[in-house]
Parts: structure tokens; C-alpha cells; sequence
């Protein structure tokens, strides 16, 4: 298969080819197996550490031999400090492998690949491999492909999935559409190592469709193959797992965690699983490297001010994983679920990502080694980033006029003077909704919904396909003005929520005329907004100064009376077709459980 010109690889930054960015080579090996056996200097010696031994659990004083960006040696604590070019005096501070994300969308913290870079290495985090499905679904081959090429020279090392769901479901139009030839062209990149998240578990059940089709080309490449099985349980659970798909990062109670490690899946645990229960019992039951820490999604002012994987390794062993199994679920198991077998743990012939830490417990990198290059301390880079420019067709994803508060009108066709609608009621603590049924006012042919004390929500087609849009109605939400935004899973369509019209139309208007983004409006004006003009979800500037416009975004959302612990997932995630239990995209009304467009009037 053949794609036009700037879907094709793009060279090298550094004079070398991708593969030889990622994965060292034989003379490398040479040089640090020279310096292993003493026939040559070392590049430099980390002397006097407390190693982290994620192999066999042990914690024991040593000096660390770096040669050619590999581990060459590790010699005891007691030996003679070897000769090297630089020696640098670890003063008694853990070593432990840098760390590694393998399910994350690096799109989730609105940045690209090099700020994100800026924010993650200075926390000891050295490689990840990320799901690019949302840029997917705005731009697709040539949204992955940016993503490739800005993630490439970093002092991080930058690794891909191929995205399993571009649309999510064909219940919304996105930008674009990945099918099964695409999916098999992706995984012959060299930077593309696994298949993403498959969330149409339904459809690998059912053996039927897309979804099938795409995970028998993923099965026969040999590809590692990413889960997503929220609650899947029983025969289900046995399907899709036998149907090849081995991983899960979705909430999991004790039970469910069990469950999955007896049949040999890999636990991927993001924040919202770390519970005391079910760190305990998985620790019991992980006895094969089956057992990772992971992100999945975090918001550019939570990376700044909690952090990243670090915070999910501190929080880990806070609530009881104990520290060695929580570095090694965050190093060698997520090497080794993802056949990077030249990373993952500080041993000889291994990449020399080290990272230097007083405390386990309350880990934090003070010196960050990429290669065996200082390329952190003490929270930030020492090394300059790669300029990357975006390219011209990533900053013109929107592709509407700006709708009018004429476009916030629901005729009904009834003459009665109420109407029974379907409501989506908004969940307090989670991105879930519920199906309930209202009685509405009706005037002059037209639903009062702002009279009715319920939120509009409208999602409009906006990457210039079809010009669908869809209405909804939503209860626990706004209590007045409104927001827009197309930062919306999994689609990315503009959605605008509200209780007023005008205030609906004046949001909608800021973010279609920039680009991309989301605003908050009330009495007609822009309280905050956060601009994201590159594939209208994902911003070109540093994460700290995104951090602050979502920051602004956040209390503007509480001014209008929106009370959410993850006000902006709630949100984005109110057009995900795959979510329980109703949800609006373009197309309509979703019942997510039956998996169809409803209409918003009940007869």
C-alpha cells in the first residue's frame, strides 16, 4: 500500500535512521563489551548507588559501568571504583530503571511529543508507548505520522500502537477511518509495536464486523495486542482473551483483577484502580511479570502539578504495592509485555536509562540518565529539545461556520404542550451516564429546554464530511452558561453544552474561529478558554503555560455551576458512543447498551 508524500516517513533529525535512534546496534555492543572486560574505559561510572534489582527483588550497594549508552558492568559497592571518562558520585541514592508507560495517549495532556518530553523525562519516565487514537480520528495516517516525527531525537524514547477503533463505533463521523489494510501498513512501521486499545469488545465476541477484521490482520503479524474490556467478566472474558487480546487497563475491583491475572492477562493498573484491596491482590496473584503501572490520561495542569507515571508509582506504594514490585511494574514488566527486551532493569547489555532517587517511597528523580546522557536533575531538562514545526494541515481540522443561537433550537413536531424527551443524566463521580425520561414544555413548536432547567448538548460534524449534528439533553450539569469544545472522545466534533443559547453560540464561535480548543461562556462572554489549534486538540506551546489556560478553564467551569472530580473527561466524554449508558454525537442520540441512534423524543 502507497500513501501520498506526507504520509511517508520523514528523515532523520540526527543523521540516523529511526531504527538506529531506538535500538543500538553491534558496534555499541563491542564498545561496551570492551569495557566490560576492562580493555577499554568506561564512558562513565555511576559509583556508590543503592541498585534496585527489578530481576531478583534485591536492593544492594553498587557502582553501575556505562559504555556506549549501554550498562556494560555493575560491580559491587565494596569493588574499587572502575576507570571512566566521568564518574559521578551517586551518594547513596537508589538506581533504578527508567521508567515506562505502556498505555498512555499523549494527546490527553494537549501538547506534542516535545513538550511532553520537557515534562515527563525530568520525572525519571524514559520511554513510552503511546496510543495515538485521538489525532487518529481527526487526521489519520497523517495525524500518526506527526506524531512519529515529533516524537523522534528525544531524551525520551518514543514507541506507538496502532490505533484499533478509528471511528470508535458508526455511531459518529470522525476524520477519518483505519481499517484493516491501513492497520496492517501500520504495523510494518518500525516504531509501531502493538495494536491499540481494542474497546469494541462486542465485536470481538461476536467475531463479526471491523473490529474482527482488524485483530485476525493484528493475530497474524504477531503483534502484542492492547485490551480494553471495562467489567468484562465469565465466557466474555475467556472470548476475548482466546480472540488474542491480552491486556486490560480499565477499572477493576479486586474480583476482577483475579480474574484476569488467572487467565493470563496483563493487569495494567491506571490511578483510578489503585485501591489498597486491589493492589494486594494483585501483588499476591502477578507472579509473571503481568502486573504494570500505567497513565492512560493526564491533563496538562495535573502533569504539572502531581505528575506523571511517577505519581502513579508513589501513589502505588503508598497504598501497600511494595516499592520493588512497584518499580519493576513500572520498568521490566512493561519491557517485557511490549518485546522491549533492551530496556526494563539496570543490567549489562541493557540500555543505560538510570534514574537516581532518595526514597522509594516518595520517588523523585534527581538525576535522570537517557543513554547514559544527564539529561535531568532536580525537576528539569539539562539537554535542549529538536524544533519541531507543525505541519500547515494540522491547524485546519475545523471545518464549519460558527452555529448560531438559531442553531440551538429543538422543534417538535407534536402540538401537545409538553414532550417526553430522553435525558442523559450525568454522573457525579464518573464519565457514565444515565437514561432517564423527562417531561419538557413545548412553545411555539419548540422544546424549552432552558426553561426546563436542563442542559442542551450539540455535537456538529466538524472535519467538513457530512455535515451531521446531534441533540441531546442533560441533567446535572451547567447550572448556567456554557461551553464548547472539540476536544470531545472519540470523534473530536464540536460540542457545545448549555443553558443558554446565546451563551452557547458566543462559545461556539470563540473555538470554531481559532482552530480548535474549548471556551466557557456566560452573559455572552468568554470566561477562560484553552487553545488548541493543532487537530483542534492539541496545543503547540509548553505544558506549564497549557497548564494555566486549563487551570482558568477549570474555575470557569465551577462559576457555572459544574461540580465534577474530572470536569474535563465528564465532558469529552459525553460523545463517546462506547460509554454506558446514553450519549450524543453527530449522528443523534446513542443507547450505548443497545448500541444504536435513538430518537431524543419518547413516544
Amino acid at each position: 500500500m502507497s500513501y501520498p508524500p506526507e504520509w511517508e516517513p520523514k528523515g532523520p533529525r540526527n543523521g540516523r535512521s529511526y531504527e538506529e535512534e531506538l535500538i543500538l546496534g553491534a558496534e555499541e555492543r563491542r564498545r561496551a563489551a570492551l569495557a566490560a572486560a576492562g580493555k577499554a574505559a568506561f564512558d562513565l561510572v555511576i559509583r556508590n548507588v543503592r541498585l534496585v534489582n527489578v530481576f531478583t527483588s534485591e536492593i544492594y550497594p553498587a557502582h553501575i559501568g556505562v559504555a556506549a549508552g549501554l550498562v556494560a558492568a555493575v560491580f559491587p559497592g565494596e569493588a574499587p571504583v572502575p576507570v571512566a571518562k566521568e564518574v559521578v558520585d551517586g551518594a547513596g541514592r537508589y538506581a533504578v530503571p527508567g521508567l515506562i508507560d505502556s498505555h498512555l495517549h499523549v494527546e490527553s495532556s494537549m501538547v506534542l511529543p516535545p513538550a511532553f518530553a520537557a515534562a515527563l523525562v525530568p520525572r525519571g519516565v524514559l520511554t513510552i508507548i503511546a496510543d495515538p487514537h485521538e489525532i487518529a480520528n481527526v487526521m489519520g495516517l497523517a495525524g500518526i505520522r506527526m506524531f512519529v516525527d515529533a516524537g523522534r531525537g528525544l531524551p525520551l524514547d518514543c514507541f506507538w500502537q496502532v490505533p484499533s477503533c478509528v471511528p470508535a463505533s458508526p455511531l459518529e463521523t470522525a476524520g477519518a477511518a483505519i481499517g484493516p489494510d491501513e492497520v496492517q501498513e501500520l504495523l510494518s512501521w518500525p516504531e509501531m509495536i502493538a495494536l491499540g486499545e481494542v474497546m469494541d469488545f462486542p465485536g470481538v465476541i461476536a467475531q463479526t464486523g471491523r473490529t474482527a477484521d482488524i485483530l485476525a490482520r493484528a493475530v497474524a503479524l504477531g503483534a502484542v495486542i492492547e485490551g480494553h474490556a471495562p467489567n468484562l467478566t465469565g465466557r466474555d472474558l475467556a472470548a476475548y482473551v482466546t480472540a488474542g487480546v491480552n491486556s486490560d487497563h480499565t477499572l477493576v475491583t479486586p474480583e476482577l483483577a483475579l480474574e484476569r491475572l488467572r487467565a493470563g492477562v496483563t493487569l495494567q493498573l491506571q490511578y483510578k484502580s489503585l485501591t489498597p484491596e486491589t493492589l494486594k491482590t494483585a501483588e499476591a496473584a502477578a507472579k509473571s511479570l503481568n502486573l504494570c503501572l500505567v497513565t492512560d490520561d493526564v491533563l496538562p495542569d495535573d502533569l504539572v502539578s502531581t505528575g506523571h507515571l511517577d505519581h502513579i508509582l508513589r501513589t502505588a506504594i503508598q497504598r501497600g504495592l511494595s516499592p520493588v514490585e512497584a518499580i519493576r511494574a513500572a520498568t521490566l514488566a512493561p519491557a517485557r509485555r511490549m518485546r522491549l527486551y533492551d530496556r526494563g532493569a539496570i543490567a549489562p547489555g541493557l540500555l543505560a536509562h538510570i534514574v537516581l532517587t532518595p526514597s522509594l517511597e516518595e520517588f523523585r528523580a534527581e538525576l535522570v540518565f537517557h543513554r547514559g546522557r544527564l539529561v535531568a536533575q532536580d525537576g528539569r531538562l539539562v539537554v535542549e529539545l529538536p524544533a519541531y514545526t507543525v505541519p500547515e494541515e494540522a491547524l485546519q481540522t475545523v471545518r464549519i461556520a460558527p452555529p448560531g443561537p438559531e442553531d440551538f433550537v429543538v422543534p417538535v413536531r407534536s402540538s401537545a404542550a409538553t414532550a417526553r424527551v430522553r435525558v442523559m443524566a450525568l454522573s457525579r463521580k464518573t464519565t457514565y451516564t444515565a437514561a432517564e425520561v423527562h417531561e419538557v414544555p413545548v412553545a411555539d413548536g419548540q422544546l424549552q429546554w432552558e426553561a426546563a432547567g436542563l442542559c442542551l448538548a450539540a455535537v456538529f460534524e466538524r472535519h467538513g464530511r457530512t455535515g451531521t449534528r446531534g441533540y441531546g439533553l442533560l441533567h446535572q450539569a451547567l447550572e448556567r452558561g456554557a461551553v464548547a469544545s472539540t476536544w470531545a472522545h472519540d470523534s473530536h466534533n464540536l460540542l457545545v453544552v448549555g443553558r443558554s443559547a446565546s451563551d452557547m453560540a458566543a462559545a461556539a464561535r470563540w473555538v470554531v474561529e481559532r482552530g480548535g480548543g474549548m471556551a466557557a461562556a456566560l452573559d455572552g462572554q468568554i470566561l477562560a478558554a484553552v487553545h488548541l489549534p493543532v487537530g483542534g486538540i492539541v496545543s503547540p506551546l509548553p505544558v506549564e503555560q497549557v497548564a494555566e489556560q486549563v487551570r482558568a478553564f477549570r474555575a470557569a467551569l465551577g462559576q457555572l455551576g459544574f461540580t465534577h472530580p474530572s470536569p474535563f473527561m465528564a465532558l469529552g466524554a459525553l460523545t463517546l458512543a462506547v460509554s454506558p449508558e446514553l450519549k450524543v454525537t453527530d449522528k443523534g442520540l446513542v443507547d450505548v447498551q443497545e448500541g444504536r441512534i435513538v430518537d431524543l423524543f419518547v413516544a
